[in-house]
């Protein structure tokens, strides 16, 4: 269950204002607990995004496997890319994907690509925006572990449809100095706005807009978990 949450007016207003806003408690009752469990189950399969050298997605069992060098040679050309260009380094599993290789998934994720796609949460989408012109929404569930990054970016991608940006947190309990902090930029590369990744949590922004995730500290208590995507004109390209 997914509710609009107290004063979606505000938040309406905020994002129509600025680009940017979170709602507040949008999971109903017992919800968000679950989708927690699901995320931090050890039934999830989970993949690790790298943008180069691996220009893909690699199954995090099969990363992990390799030995110790060869895993801190990969991070060191990672770390080496990230200090001046575009680079990411987390955890993801892309629900829609997953779904259509008939790959197992612990409820509730199993059936939220399709909730995300029904009526009552594309209504909210447009009543929050002010935008009928979204049809589809899509969705991964992320991780980031002690280590991982999301360098700046604005998410503009020619011909994918994407009007806005979303983060569903899923982490009980975040503190600041975890890092793992979703940051606005502007074009000189100055801080607009930091938003802690707070459980229950909605945040929705406009793209494209530039952005970041900050690297979670290796004293991170728990994993920085959430469901993340964008609101679209209409489904991706295959």
């Amino acid at each position: 269950m997914i509710e609009d949450g107290p004063d979606l007016s505000v938040s309406a207003e905020r994002l129509a204002r600025t680009g940017r806003t979170r709602v507040q408690d949008v999971l109903g009752p017992g919800f968000g607990d679950a989708l927690h469990a699901a995320l931090a189950s050890p039934a999830m399969v989970w993949n690790r995004a790298v943008r180069n050298p691996y220009n893909s997605d690699v199954p995090v069992a099969v990363f992990e496997a390799q030995p110790a060098e060869e895993k801190a040679r990969l991070i060191g050309m990672v770390h080496e890319e990230a200090a001046e260009g575009f680079q990411f380094l987390f955890d993801r599993l892309k629900l829609g994907q997953a779904l259509a290789q008939g790959l197992p998934l612990p409820p509730p994720l199993d059936g939220l690509h399709a909730l995300f796609n029904q009526a009552p949460w594309l209504d909210f989408a447009r009543r929050l925006t002010g935008d009928d012109h979204i049809a589809y929404v899509d969705a991964q569930a992320t991780r980031y572990l002690p280590g991982h990054f999301l360098n700046g970016h604005d998410d503009a991608h020619e011909d994918a449809g994407r009007l806005y940006a979303y983060v569903l947190n899923l982490s009980p309990r975040w503190r600041a100095e975890w890092g793992g902090l979703l940051t606005f930029v502007d074009g000189e590369g100055g801080v607009i706005e930091t938003l802690v990744p707070a459980f229950g949590t909605l945040n929705v922004f406009r793209v494209p807009q530039p952005h970041l995730v900050s690297m979670v500290a290796p004293f991170a208590a728990e994993p920085r978990l959430s469901i993340t995507g964008w609101w679209r004109t209409n489904p991706p390209p295959a």
